[in-house]
Parts: structure tokens; C-alpha cells; sequence
């Protein structure tokens, strides 16, 4: 797991993804992130469906940057095996979803299609 030494924004978006069939196990790990890191500033429900670029079920967790270090390590370990992209909240969302996006777990495909980019002047 790469570390984020230096905050990217005041803030920062971690989804954690799963198969339909895996409701359960997302409950569980939601359950366990929420439990484990009190500063989360927002705590979203599962989406049973793929919405916005994300292709599959996820739900939607808000971490403040000074806590994104220990976020992230506390993710990683309460996972279980579930894929997680955090990237930072920044007016350019392609940018945030790619090249300053991290992620926990295998890499899955977005529709980036569906971002908005700031053009380059």
C-alpha cells in the first residue's frame, strides 16, 4: 500500500466495491471501516447497482485528509478482499479517478467517460 504524504485536497472519496452476492460481506466490511475509523464524515449506503463510472455494487465512504494515512492502512486490513479506489474530491474528477486516484486491492475499470475534466490552458 502507497502512502499519501502530502494531502491532495480537504478531503477524499473511498469506494468500496463488491458482486451483488457479496452483500453481505460488503455490510460486514462497511460495518468494520465505520467502526474502526471515527472520522469518516460520511458513511453512504450499499448501491446495489453500478452508478455514475463505477461498474459495479459499491458503497461510498468521505475520509478528511488528515486522516488519510491511518484510513487508508485500517481499509486495507478490513477489506477482505474487496477492491477500494480512493481519490481525492478536486474540481477535475478524471484527474481524481486516474492519476490521483490510489487503489487497495485489484484495479477495476470505470466508465471515465462519464467525468468531468478541467481543460488545460
Amino acid at each position: 500500500m502507497q502512502k499519501t504524504s502530502t494531502p491532495l485536497n480537504l478531503h477524499y472519496h473511498a469506494h468500496i466495491y463488491f458482486e451483488t452476492e457479496q452483500s453481505a460481506l460488503a455490510t460486514r466490511v462497511r460495518e468494520n471501516i465505520i467502526r474502526d475509523i471515527p472520522q469518516l464524515t460520511y458513511r453512504g449506503q450499499l448501491i446495489p447497482v453500478p452508478v455514475g463510472p463505477h461498474i459495479k455494487p459499491m458503497f461510498e465512504l468521505h475520509i478528511p485528509s488528515n486522516s488519510i494515512n491511518y484510513a487508508m492502512a485500517s481499509m486495507d486490513a478490513l477489506r477482505e478482499g474487496l477492491s477500494i479506489l480512493i481519490h481525492p474530491v478536486q474540481e477535475d474528477e478524471y484527474l481524481a479517478h486516474t492519476a490521483d486516484a490510489k487503489w487497495l486491492g485489484p484495479a477495476l475499470p470505470l466508465k471515465l467517460e462519464v467525468l468531468k475534466s478541467t481543460p488545460k490552458h
